[in-house]
């Protein structure tokens, strides 16, 4: 996991300059949906080549990411014969323009949210309580804000609070693994931020 984070902070500049205008919201990789942001970073990744083993995303390897249940994780992480199913979440707060975005707060920290769509809090205890025999993992992409609201809250912070969150309101516990900040990306307010990784700790194996 934290190999991965470091990859993805490192390589997250040149997918901003190649993945091009999501509709209406401007240049860069920050106004493109979850699937796409771990899609791309996943791919280019896997073309530079030095990760230490295998990547799967749900968008490119829909197959390599589903299990029994007929769930699919959002990527699979294949290294050092350690098999890691993930979750994936946008930790972004604001929309397009600058305002506060409620929902994409919902979407990450709300207990009671459990379809349509699913809350990250709820992402963990999805996967936790999943038939999965494998170390079960979580990747944010965190949108640090550049004004309002948020400004001085850090990745690392970030970070600590959706852990604690997990451990207040669900059965499970998750240990922050890396932050891995990046900056310098092309749209005006999602522009900066961090990679963020946990590990579920408390996992008790579950075989297929």
């Amino acid at each position: 996991m934290e190999t991965l984070s470091s990859e993805f902070a490192e390589v997250i500049n040149d997918v901003d300059e190649t993945i091009g205008e999501n509709n209406d919201y401007g240049a860069g990789i920050g106004p493109h949906d979850e699937n796409d942001q771990i899609g791309a970073l996943t791919d280019v990744v896997k073309r530079k080549g030095s990760f230490p083993g295998s990547l799967y995303s749900v968008k490119a390897d829909h197959s390599k990411t589903t299990y029994p249940g007929g769930q699919s994780a959002d990527l699979v992480i294949d290294s050092d014969g350690t098999t890691i199913f993930c979750e994936a979440k946008l930790f972004r707060f604001q929309y397009a323009k600058g305002g506060p975005s409620p929902q994409a707060f919902s979407k990450v920290f709300n207990p009671y949210q459990d379809h349509s769509p699913r809350s990250f809090i709820h992402d963990v205890t999805k996967l936790a309580d999943s038939e999965v025999a494998t170390e079960k993992g979580f990747i944010g992409i965190y949108y640090r804000p550049v004004s309002g609201a948020g400004t001085e809250i850090t990745g690392k912070e970030i970070a600590e609070k959706f852990a604690s969150d997990v451990d207040k309101w669900t059965g499970h516990s998750v240990e922050v693994v890396s932050v891995d900040q990046f900056d310098g990306l092309q749209h005006e307010v999602h522009s900066r931020g961090a990679v963020l990784t946990w590990i579920l700790d408390d996992e008790t194996q579950q075989w297929f």
